[in-house]
């Protein structure tokens, strides 16, 4: 039976996405090919590099970007969907696309990473979307999706909502299963899948094994390279790139995957970039479609890549692929690719082959270049025998969602009863009709389905790197399963009542570039299965690197810190309080600094202020500056006024304790600055000038949400005093109080002076204006009467001139002055 299928994807946008528009073009080519209609949910802006609107449409449910227009949004179309229609302006968008909804039969959610806080406006149009068919009867399903990883505590919520809301769920990678099944244990079809683009570009030649053309070196690069510097991303994709292809004698084609098909820009800009740089020739290709872009990477024996697609491509092709992700979640997507290929471990962290000392390729990049071209026979030949397994489960996945959707289109149909198109059969509101209110057909997809999971294409995954590349790859991730080791970085963090601080926290340290820490959350007798319940959402990512201290009465964020400090024993610490930030590569770059310079005990970063706000949706951002600008360095002198750095902003090495010992507990909210202080009097610390860590300030604040600086103003005043006290009292009792003495008197003088003189100023200056403005009321009156005798005068002339035309005419227009 016939089902049109609304489709929606990221597809028909201002940038060109090859990877979006894939994952629409093989989901819409294989629901055709099984005799169902698609109509695709489209953004309308653009259509691609000589590409054209689509025969079938609909507009895309597009959410605002910024969070707090989001929540609205989504709140306005929920009351919407409950009956109060008002709660929209009727020449709102949702109310055409409830219209065109109503006319289908299913929804289908196309693959891709979209549910994920990095794009959050993309996980809302999402679940509105899936709300609105669910409100009209309609099935749902989510096809080919990445989870995460990184989540707030209320978008957790919005994917549970929306994962609850389909009748069927299939994720695309491990990580992602994990996340959903403990979100929501209770459904009864999540599936591991395979990317749903799997298969594009593969000819029927391919498809009988043609050879692969072993001199050509395909290379996509994703626009933006951040974590890393621009330049430092351009001179290590060239050093790979160049090594590469002199070792397989390929040439070189860089393919972009994303870019306006007018103005360029993107990936287009920066392999443009690339190119000028590579000491080899390079063919730059234009942004092309979908199918035609796919094609090059699927004809190339060698691929290079920082984006997931091509290695979708390219591993379904059998060719050898070198996936570079720049930061989570790229690693995540990209580990899950190359696994459902049968690879483990075979992702390389672009910052592995990062020397940001040099701020240029790493020591890494011969070995891996290697690793990965002596590999290449056994790898291939693996791949070319996994291809049927891949291609053919990609098809068992749809097999799947078709008998999802006949399923739900027959038991809603015994739901609905007569009502053809899924309206309330009462005429109530939309999402009132017994379709929604029991999720339709839902059971007889239970039933009709093969509920066992096939974990994508069943493939037993197989390390990539020999047992001494691990360990070589081990500080920038856990996939290679390298031999255990010592961490590098002891961080500690510091928390109490704080959940969703701590979770953004957390998430913060799995963010980094550097993966060789470990962790201490000291819980300062907060609520203990709050903050267990947070550690426990990243139990298997973490691997267990974090562990947990709970204190029972809290004796100050000092004890805390002491409390990290006698449970991690890595050669270096840093204390990362939970309520803030890093940028992505704080590990890497400052532990690269006290590796090339063993002179220095510690190292500071620059710091961003960030000004922020919370809200019941999360945070949001108000400003971001730099603190301190004018500092060039960390010095003694620049500290003795004022405290120059918080905790997130250094990383010490262990050592300093065994002389400067730990944080003084008997010194309250500025124990921090105590030990800069003393570390700052016997070592010498570095500075780098990158804005590696945001400390962030909610000045509004208060209660458990708000800074210590605000909260406790007064102890900072007090216990500033109370230090500066002791360092005094031990000068004078090594040197007495004769020298103070003096300069406190001398002091007074200068200042009493500089008073008489300073008010002595003043009063000269005071008489002066009174002066001026006697002056200037003088001038003004003197002009005044001047203008008036003028306007007089002219008034005169002007009523002689008058009378005499009236007199000329035989008229009196105006009367004659009375003499005076």
């Amino acid at each position: 039976m016939p089902v049109k299928v609304a489709l929606l994807c990221d597809v028909d946008q201002t940038v060109y996405h090859v990877g979006d528009e894939a994952i629409a073009t093989m989901s819409a080519r294989r629901l055709r090919s099984r005799g169902h209609e698609v109509v695709r949910i489209s953004r309308h802006e653009k259509y691609g590099p000589g590409g054209s609107a689509p025969e079938r449409s609909m507009p895309a449910l597009t959410f605002p970007w910024p969070l707090d227009a989001r929540v609205v949004y989504l709140d306005e179309i929920r009351r919407v969907l409950a009956g109060e229609t008002d709660a929209l302006p009727e020449q709102d968008k949702l109310f055409r696309i409830i219209e065109q909804l109503a006319a289908v039969d299913a929804v289908v959610i196309g693959g891709g990473g979209s549910l994920t806080s990095r794009f959050g406006w993309l996980l809302d149009e999402r679940l509105a979307t899936a709300l609105v068919a669910r409100s009209l009867g309609k099935p749902v399903v989510l096809s080919g999706q990445s989870l995460g990883p990184e989540l707030t505590d209320t978008d957790r919520g919005s994917v549970r909502e929306l994962l609850l809301a389909c009748d069927l769920v299939g994720l695309r990678d491990a990580h992602s299963v994990r996340i959903a099944r403990a979100l929501v244990p209770e459904h009864p079809a999540l599936v591991q899948t395979l990317d749903d683009a799997v298969g594009l570009g593969a000819t029927e030649a391919a498809g009988d094994g043609a050879e692969l053309d072993e001199s050509l070196l395909s290379v996509t690069l994703g626009g933006d390279g951040d974590p890393l510097p621009r330049e430092d991303y351009i001179a290590v994709a060239t050093a790979v790139i160049e090594a590469l292809a002199e070792r397989t004698g390929a040439r070189v084609e860089l393919v972009p995957h994303m870019a306006d098909p007018d103005s360029g820009g993107g990936d287009l800009q920066l392999h443009l970039e690339v190119a000028e740089r590579l000491a080899l020739p390079a063919t730059v290709h234009p942004i092309e479609l979908d199918a035609a872009a796919a094609a090059r990477t699927t004809r190339a024996a060698w691929v290079l890549s920082t984006r997931f697609h091509p290695v979708v491509f390219g591993t379904a092709a059998g060719a050898s692929v070198l996936a570079l992700p720049l930061n989570r979640y790229g690693a995540s997507r990209m580990d899950g690719a190359l696994r459902n290929a049968g690879i483990a471990g075979g992702a390389v962290p672009l910052a592995a082959l990062w020397d940001p000392t040099t701020a240029g390729p790493s020591a890494l990049v011969g070995p891996v270049v290697d690793a990965l071209v002596a590999g290449r026979d056994a790898e291939r030949a693996r791949l070319a025998a996994a291809r049927p397994a891949l291609l053919d489960a990609a098809e068992r996945w749809w097999d799947r969602v078709v008998s999802a959707l006949h399923a739900s289109a027959a038991g809603g149909a015994r739901a609905r009863g007569a009502d053809a198109d899924g309206a309330p059969a009462d005429g109530g509101p939309v999402g009132s009709g017994p379709v929604a209110a029991g999720h339709g057909g839902r059971d007889s997809i239970i039933t009709a389905l093969d509920r066992t999971d096939p974990v994508g294409a069943g493939l037993e995954p197989r390390q990539r790197w020999d047992d001494s590349l691990r360990a070589a790859l081990g500080p920038w991730t856990t996939t290679v399963d390298a031999p255990a080791s010592s961490a590098s970085t002891s961080i500690i963090m510091r928390t109490r009542d704080r959940a969703r601080m701590l979770d953004r926290a957390v998430q913060d340290v799995l963010a980094q570039s550097r993966q060789d820490w470990e962790l201490v959350v000291v819980n300062d007798a907060g609520d203990r299965a709050a903050v267990d319940d947070v550690l426990a959402r990243y139990s298997g990512e973490a691997a267990g690197r974090i562990q947990v201290l709970h204190r029972e009465r809290s004796t100050g964020m000092e004890a805390a810190s002491n409390a990290g400090l006698d449970a991690t024993s890595a050669p270096t610490v840093v204390v990362h309080d939970d309520d803030d930030t890093w940028h992505a590569t704080f590990l890497q770059e400052t532990l690269a600094h006290l590796a090339t310079h063993p002179e220095q005990e510690a190292v500071v970063v620059r710091t961003l202020i960030v000004h922020e706000h919370e809200t019941p949706s999360g945070f949001v951002e108000d400003d971001a500056f730099l603190s301190w600008p004018e500092l060039q360095g960390a010095r003694l002198l620049d500290y003795i006024a004022v405290n120059r750095n918080v905790p997130i902003s250094m990383l010490h090495r262990r050592r300093v304790h065994e002389t400067v010992g730990g944080y003084d507990e008997s010194l309250p909210v500025v124990g921090d600055y105590a030990f800069h202080l003393a570390l700052l009097q016997r070592y010498d610390v570095g500075f780098l000038d990158r804005p590696l860590a945001q400390w962030r300030q909610r000045p509004t604040a208060t209660g458990t949400s708000s800074n210590s600086m605000y909260a406790l103003s007064d102890g900072h005043r007090h216990h500033d005093a109370e230090l500066r006290e002791r360092y005094f009292r031990q000068w004078t009792r090594e040197n007495g109080i004769g020298l103070p003495m003096f300069l406190s008197k001398n002091t007074e003088t200068l200042l009493d002076r500089s008073e008489e003189r300073v008010l002595a100023e003043l009063r000269t200056l005071r008489e002066e204006l009174a002066q001026t403005r006697a002056e200037l009321a003088a001038v003004h009156e003197r002009l005044d009467g001047a203008g008036l005798a003028r306007a007089g005068g002219r008034a005169r002339d002007l009523a002689r001139r008058v009378r005499r035309r009236a007199v000329a005419s035989g008229r009196a227009i105006l009367p004659a002055r009375p003499a005076d």
